[in-house]
């Protein structure tokens, strides 16, 4: 018969300050390379190796090969729930030398959550399309429909359908802000469109997006945030 579940062997997997900064990084929903994540971490690729064996080992990161490279990403959503429940908790930063986002203030506007908007920017997003019926207010962890696509938002950035699988909508407990975005499939439509629109951009490092001068007047335009 199967006993209580062993939380300790996956608490201790992430209970690293090393490991802990290389699941943040790798919450940018990519994959990156062990030595991409060593720098992250501020240590040594050698060490690096250790560290990502022991996440796979855990069930929290698989690895791909892409040529000569190997790959690592977060193991699944449930794992970047995971992470995110636990950044709700915890204390509010890293030591410096692990931080993996540039400074609080872009990482606070607008990130990227596992492939989904959240941040400031992902709540107000959020608040509207709550407003005005097109999701209903739910409780974090609860997932609801997407009521219509009839929304001006949603037309700007040319969302008539959902564009992947899973929940059409999660509501995902923003840990910077206490309150919820949108995760699932809404939420990853979302992001995807924003970036596609050139309303944000990737930040060369870390989970920081940047709202380009276009997007932040059309946000402003359609009375986002």
């Amino acid at each position: 018969m199967p006993g209580e579940p062993d939380i300790a062997s996956v608490a201790q997997a992430i209970g690293e300050p090393a490991r802990a900064a290389m699941l943040l990084q790798l919450m940018d929903g990519a994959a990156h390379t062990a030595r991409a994540l060593a720098t992250v971490a501020g240590i040594a690729p050698s060490t690096a190796s250790s560290h990502l064996r022991r996440l796979r080992e855990a069930g929290l990161v698989e690895v791909t090969d892409a040529g000569r490279r190997r790959l690592h990403r977060l193991a699944g959503p449930e794992v970047a729930q995971l992470v995110e429940a636990l950044a709700a908790l915890a204390p509010p930063r890293l030591p410096d030398r692990l931080q993996p986002d540039p400074p609080s203030g872009p990482v606070l506007r607008a990130r990227a959550c596992y492939g989904h908007l959240a941040g400031q920017l992902g709540i107000d997003v959020a608040v509207v399309l709550r407003k005005d019926g097109v999701v209903d207010d739910l409780a974090p962890g609860e997932t609801g429909a997407v009521r219509t696509f009839d929304h001006p938002l949603l037309a700007a950035l040319d969302i008539g359908e959902l564009r992947s699988s899973g929940p059409a909508v999660r509501a995902c407990l923003d840990w910077s802000h206490g309150t919820v975005h949108l995760a699932g499939a809404l939420g990853t439509t979302l992001l995807t469109a924003l970036l596609d629109a050139g309303w944000v951009r990737r930040r060369p490092r870390g989970r920081a997006l940047r709202i380009t001068g276009t997007g932040q007047y059309r946000l402003d335009e359609l009375g986002v945030g």
